[in-house]
């Protein structure tokens, strides 16, 4: 089971208010304005690792997104930081349609990457957490503001502060006991149906962002630097935007075992449409499942394996006189792989022995 220990304190920083300074004009229009620091401290690193708290901070060549619209039609205007002070303070520069008008609604995102391509706000948690490296960097600090664009006299005025989207997370992998850290080269967090994958060279610690949650479940599994599968998880866990999560995961390594479906020991005729289960193990679909007679058949849509909550199948073998397998990942009556389910469509087994399932 997972240790999280959460310490939290905030990555936002309330006093982000922008101030207009005099622009010039281009072909659209071009606005000059400040940004208030994120925090207080040096200008040299975008984000960096507090202790107790994450430090973020503006950086030149930075880019935000400026989502407005112009006459129905949606516009992206890239906001560049051009300098900031020794107070944490950015100027930030960019440039609008000729024909915004005067007090046109605009979204805020930061970074530029993290605003959708059609320019309609902030690209999901999915699309930007999905794949990450473990370092701590401005990617993860997403925040979305919003404002009003004056043009009669250039500038912004913020009337939402860019709020943090996601919780920045510290991981620790430890040892089922906690006595000692596991390096790991990939560390998966499953929450419903969603995996948020981060890599990185063997190393026990690892930064990651999520998405907010309250009270659900959350798996997690490891690849160990000795090619190990280790995993953890937590049945009800909550957690804010905009906070810093110290976490400490106790892992178990993954054992593979064998389940045995032996025919000669399984009597009756199932319709699978309802499903059928058997030492944990459940088929399911439509097809029939003859135990007097040894016999398992099925057509389009077929059927599927689907195994324990929590476990996956790394290979499934039917022991059969004659079968005939048509599924992905099926190579006549034997299916390697790793997978919660397994599903095989118009096929027929006579006389079968047994179906031998190996799980983790």
């Amino acid at each position: 089971m997972a240790a999280l220990v959460l310490m939290t304190a905030a990555c936002s920083n309330d006093d982000n208010d922008l101030t207009t300074q005099q622009p010039q004009k281009a072909e659209g229009i071009t606005i000059t304005a400040q940004l208030a620091p994120k925090t207080n401290g040096a200008t040299t690193r975008a984000v960096s690792d507090g202790g107790t708290k994450i430090v973020a901070e503006w950086a030149v060549n930075e880019h935000i997104a400026i989502l407005y619209e112009v006459s129905s039609t949606k516009y992206v205007a890239d906001a560049t930081i051009t300098a900031v002070d020794g107070s944490g303070t950015a100027t930030i520069t960019f440039t609008v349609d000729g024909g915004t008008t005067n007090d046109t609604p605009c979204t805020l995102v930061y970074p530029l990457s993290a605003a959708k391509d059609d320019h309609t706000g902030v690209k999901d948690a999915a699309t930007l957490l999905a794949a990450q490296d473990g370092t701590l960097n401005a990617n993860l600090d997403v925040r979305v503001g919003a404002g009003t664009i004056q043009t009669t006299t250039p500038g912004l005025t913020v009337t939402t502060q860019p709020e943090a989207q996601f919780a920045i997370f510290k991981f620790t992998t430890k040892n089922s006991d906690g006595s000692a850290t596991i390096d790991v080269t990939s560390l998966t967090v499953t929450i419903g149906a969603q995996n948020y994958v981060i890599t990185h060279a063997a190393t026990s610690e690892l930064y990651a962002a999520l998405p907010a949650i309250a009270s659900q479940a959350v798996i997690f599994t490891a690849t160990g630097s000795d090619s190990k599968t280790y995993t953890a998880s937590k049945a009800s866990v909550t957690f804010s935007a905009g906070k810093y999560y110290q976490s400490n995961i106790k892992m178990t390594e993954k054992v593979a075992y064998t389940v045995e479906w032996i025919f000669s020991e399984m009597t009756g005729d199932v319709y699978l449409d309802m499903g059928y289960t058997y030492k944990d193990v459940t088929l399911s679909g439509d097809g029939i499942l003859d135990l007097d007679e040894d016999n398992l058949e099925t057509s389009d849509p077929g059927l599927t394996f689907t195994a324990p909550i929590g476990k996956n199948f790394k290979s499934i073998v039917i022991n059969a006189n004659e079968t005939y397998i048509i599924g992905d990942g099926w190579s006549l009556d034997t299916w390697t792989g790793y997978a919660p389910s397994v599903s095989f469509t118009g096929n027929y087994a006579y006389n079968i022995t047994s179906i031998v399932f190996t799980l983790e």
